[in-house]
């Protein structure tokens, strides 16, 4: 089963689950359960064009807009996926509320796409926005927020900027 290796995960978790104390080893079994149950859930909408929303801590609605590969200049391998999830943009929706989502999305729906392109990369970017952008343009308009991930024997290794 993939795993999240996260540094600093407890601290995450605990302001977003009642701000409750939880330790690092619960917090570790928190996210594979949840990712096992959101995999299971979102493997079938992959199979056929994406109706539903992939399921994420935050419970927000979200779409994957695009999913893009590049080689960079030091030939290491980039997979990005841009999601879309429109209540970013509101007032009061900050990144620590949907900080969590990013690690259930490299599990559930960055790993199973790989897997079924049969494309090998070194990292995985996942990207929320509250609208739809073009790769690469600035946008002054736009709030977009931002996770790297290494790709290790299966699992998601968060790697942050």
């Amino acid at each position: 089963m993939p795993r999240i290796v996260r540094c600093g995960m407890a601290d995450r978790i605990s302001m977003s689950l009642s701000k409750a104390n939880f330790s690092r080893k619960f917090c570790a079994f928190a996210f594979i359960a949840f990712a096992a149950i959101g995999g299971a859930q979102s493997g079938a909408a992959m199979a056929g064009d994406r109706e539903e929303s992939p399921a994420v801590p935050s419970g927000y609605e979200l779409y994957l807009q695009e999913m893009l590969f590049e080689t960079r200049q030091d030939e290491s391998r980039v997979a990005r996926f841009r999601f879309v999830m429109p209540i970013i943009g509101q007032e009061g929706v900050t990144f620590d509320m949907v900080s969590l989502d990013f690690d259930v999305l490299c599990v559930t729906e960055a790993l199973p796409a790989l897997a079924k392109s049969g494309e090998e990369v070194d990292q995985v970017i996942i990207s929320l926005s509250d609208r739809e952008t073009d790769f690469g343009v600035i946008s002054s308009v736009a709030t977009q927020y931002f996770e790297a991930y290494r790709i290790e024997n299966g699992s998601c290794i968060w790697e942050g900027f």
